[in-house]
């Protein structure tokens, strides 16, 4: 069972192009979304369909663990900046475990984003 009812649940999705792979899970545990895989161009769409997916979700707090992406590019950056942008109220995004440079991305053209939390 899914935590919570706050949204719908994502389905695994894949998406292989050009070598590059981007899984989505939905957590089972609270509401979010496991990440596995790389965050470019040719993983956009499931990156975006996300990020969607965990804004219309009306839990106040939404996981994205990302233990196992291995690379953000830039604009997967500003994809994650523009959604958490979007979120009204106390809403927020936790990220939890993410690769270092999307931190520093973040922090670098972000600086005053407040409805993203980063968990070691």
């Amino acid at each position: 069972m899914a935590y919570g009812g706050g949204g719908p649940e994502v389905a695994p999705v894949s998406r292989r192009l050009g070598g590059a792979v981007l899984q989505a899970y939905a957590l089972v545990e609270r509401p979010g979304i496991r990440m596995i895989g790389e965050i470019s161009p040719p993983t956009r769409p499931v990156w975006r369909d996300a990020l969607g997916q965990l804004a219309r979700r009306s839990d106040h707090v939404c996981f994205l663990e990302m233990s196992a992406i291995t690379f953000v590019d830039v604009a997967g950056a500003a994809d994650l900046a523009r959604t958490a942008q979007s979120l009204h109220g106390k809403r927020r995004l936790v990220l939890e475990q993410p690769p270092p440079e999307l931190e520093r991305i973040l922090h670098m053209f972000w600086p005053d984003l407040r409805t993203i939390e980063v968990a070691a």
